[in-house]
């Protein structure tokens, strides 16, 4: 899609509906374009309320996004949490019900005028407002999330009675005690499903009817607050699901009103158009300034939310968590402009930044670039791979073949300067020689000289000119100070991305050119799928021939032996399984060692000052544990990984004993890159280290605690308590002393 727009028109009044519906005034879309919600459609002449009450429509795209599944996941945490508290009865929730419930009666009118408005009327109002809109996807959502919340807490009432399973309380008579609130979860779901669709003035005040109902709904005598906050959650949760399931609004804004964003950061845009690959959180547009071509990247309302969930993900899959964690959508900006002028000083040929900053009554983060001149990698044909044959006695292989004129040639092609790879006889002879290809290294090696990683390295980021120079745009996953991984990972993905254009030979060619040898042996253990940015694993989709012929000749050019491919990730789907397996586990174990009805009195009359004092002491084990662990090795250890080894040993040793707790300290050792004799010499060491520690600290304690200890007194009520007392003690003996010996 390409809208034209002369300058005239992007000049206007600054708010986006009125710059927008100006700027579309000067549309030209193709033919083959069909636009519908336009800005000048919902907020143009006669029609200025729509910008007042609705939200711009963008393009009109929806997206799942992470975030809603968790807060589904929080929802049901604080229904079922709501739900405990309930059958506890609580002195606390008595007291704030009973205190609300009893308005002066000079305004016992108000609080039920706000219980039917915040409740009735807020659903009439944005029924009514989803139809006159005729956004049907909205209107379906609306309502599809009032009527489940509603069912739920029918359902939940069914199975769990009328009053939640709350015990018979007399003071509570003048409440309706159903658990959770039908009503509230109601109106919750149909008014949160509605925010991404209203204006934000409009949000603001539906999202302030909401906490005006929850107290209304307890002075009314209505509900019970525990019983409004489960409705709340089952509302809210409601809505999460149903976004899950059908998506929400991206927040994205169209290319009408791009042209009004941009005219906020005093630049006059032309030929503005979305990029046709768009990601969460982000959104990625072309065009226009002064004839020159400019990429935007828009970080909207979603963008601190993505990169924090694919920091996580990655965090807990992966070894490398990826750059650095932005809290806001302006840190964000301002990290890939830092970036990219960091690379420029370091003699990289990137984009140059035109501007960067908020915009727009939204205050989206603009980061507007010139990208270097050329075609990106990935507009030229690919190199063609092909399998060979199994041949009786043999084994299958991959061999490079030329173009179809040269029947039965089993090596790859020249390297001619006219080509960059083998294709067919119709296919465009693209110019892809040597110089350009020494250049991308050369890029690569500039900026791992300053220290910086590019992160994202692919044929979607990586331009060749027409006179042999590359450039490298979209630093938004690069980092400084970056480890040696990062950079011999950057490599990698420069050696892949060549290879797919011209293959193997030729890029390996290139890099034995362009880089100290060093840096493309470090390089080889990362020439796989899963050690790349998504983008370059998604290009090499069923090119595994590729990279296994990457590592081969790379290996034969240095005279090396084809080394093992690294293990990127930290945690393997079997692992994972092992671990919610061994969870679910631990928890039955506990289920059946704690009688929770009785430990409930005693939780609730503890001396929480204490609790939480101890809790703290308690924690600063770790740290000491951790630094033994990282002493047992002579080699550096990531201390961060190695606390969070000794936090789980602590569930290792209750589900498995010590022996887990060894077996999990050697394979952590194991992954580190440390042979097995060492593993386990050094899991050994810290195990009998902890042992010393724990039975020196007993050793001082006896003395302090000798005059408390009964062996022969029977508890109280007699029977057989002093057998069983002598049998537990024989036990705990015997386990010590084992585990003393076993060390």
């Amino acid at each position: 899609m390409q809208d034209e727009r002369n300058d005239g028109n992007s000049a206007g009044p600054t708010t986006v509906a009125q710059g927008a519906d100006a700027a579309d005034q000067g549309l030209q879309p193709t033919p083959s374009v069909l636009i519908e919600d336009r800005p000048s459609t919902h907020w143009g002449k006669g029609r200025p309320w729509r910008a007042i009450l609705f939200a711009p429509t963008g393009d009109g795209q929806t997206r799942r996004r992470g975030t809603d599944g968790i807060r589904l996941a929080f929802a049901v945490l604080v229904v079922l949490l709501c739900w405990i508290f309930t059958h506890a009865n609580s002195s606390a929730e008595h007291s704030i019900a009973t205190t609300l419930a009893s308005p002066p009666n000079g305004i016992v009118w108000l609080v039920s005028a706000i219980w039917w408005i915040a409740s009735v009327g807020v659903i009439v109002v944005i029924a009514a407002l989803a139809l006159i809109s005729r956004r049907w996807s909205a209107v379906r959502d609306i309502g599809l999330s009032g009527l489940v919340a509603y069912l739920l807490c029918i359902l939940s009432t069914l199975l769990l009675g009328g009053d939640g399973g709350r015990p018979p309380t007399p003071s509570l008579h003048q409440f309706d005690l159903s658990f959770p609130l039908a009503r509230v979860a109601a109106t919750v779901g149909v008014a949160t499903t509605a925010l991404p669709y209203l204006s934000r003035w409009f949000q603001r005040a539906i999202e302030t009817a909401i906490v005006l109902l929850a107290v209304a709904a307890v002075a009314n005598g209505s509900g019970l607050p525990m019983a409004v906050l489960a409705g709340v959650a089952t509302g809210w949760g409601v809505t999460a699901l149903v976004h899950l399931v059908f998506g929400s609004p991206l927040g994205l804004p169209s290319t009408g009103e791009m042209v009004v964003l941009l005219s906020d950061l005093d630049l006059s845009a032309t030929r503005v158009k979305p990029s046709p690959h768009q990601e969460w959180g982000v959104g990625r547009f072309s065009g226009q300034v002064g004839g020159a071509n400019i990429d935007i990247s828009v970080y909207g309302r979603d963008a601190s939310d993505a990169q924090l969930l694919a920091k996580t993900a990655r965090f807990l899959f992966y070894r490398d968590s990826g750059p650095t964690l932005a809290l806001t959508r302006r840190q964000q900006v301002e990290h890939e402009a830092y970036l990219i002028l960091m690379a420029e000083r370091a003699g990289a040929r990137g984009p140059a930044v035109l501007a960067a900053g908020p915009a727009g009554p939204a205050h989206d983060a603009l980061l507007v670039t010139q990208p270097p001149g050329g075609r990106l990698l990935s507009s030229f044909p690919p190199y063609v791979m092909v399998e060979d044959p199994v041949e009786p006695g043999g084994t299958p292989g991959v061999h490079q073949h030329g173009p179809p004129d040269t029947p039965g040639q089993d090596t790859a092609p020249p390297a001619d300067a006219t080509t960059g790879g083998a294709r067919g006889d119709h296919a465009e002879q693209i110019v892809v020689d040597d110089r350009s290809l020494d250049d991308i290294f050369r890029q690569v090696i500039a900026l791992r000289a300053a220290g910086i990683a590019h992160g994202s390295l692919s044929i979607e980021t990586i331009v060749l000119d027409d006179h042999g120079s590359a450039g490298l745009i979209d630093f938004r996953a690069a980092s400084t100070g970056a480890s040696a991984d990062q950079l011999h990972r950057d490599m990698a993905a420069a050696l892949a991305a060549a290879s797919i254009v011209v293959g193997p030979e030729r890029a390996v060619a290139a890099v034995g050119r362009a880089a100290p040898p060093e840096a493309v042996v470090a390089a080889l253990p990362f020439l796989q799928r899963a050690a790349l940015d998504p983008v370059a694993s998604k290009s090499l989709r069923g090119k595994k021939g590729v990279l296994t012929a990457l590592r081969d000749q790379g290996a034969s050019v240095a005279g090396i032996e084809v080394p093992k491919p690294i293990e990127p990730r930290r945690i393997s789907w079997v692992t994972l399984l092992l671990v919610v397996g061994t969870l679910i586990g631990g928890w039955a174990l506990i289920g059946v060692l704690v009688n929770v009805t009785k430990s409930w009195s005693t939780i609730t009359g503890a001396a929480w000052g204490w609790v939480a004092l101890v809790f703290v002491l308690a924690q600063t084990a770790y740290p000491a544990i951790a630094v033994t662990t990282v002493g047992s090795v002579t080699n550096p250890l990531p201390y961060g990984r190695t606390l969070a080894l000794e936090v789980s040993n602590t569930f290792v040793a209750l589900a498995g004993g010590s022996m887990a707790v060894l077996a999990t300290r050697v394979r952590f050792f194991q992954k580190e890159g440390y042979d097995g004799t060492l593993a386990v010499s050094s899991g050994v060491l810290v195990s009998t280290a902890s042992w010393i520690v724990k039975g020196g600290l007993f050793l001082v304690a006896l003395p302090l605690a000798i005059s408390k200890l009964h062996f022969t007194t029977s508890p109280s009520g007699g029977g057989s308590g002093g057998g069983d007392s002598q049998l537990v003690w024989t036990i705990v003996i015997a386990v010590v002393g084992v585990g003393s010996s076993s060390g």
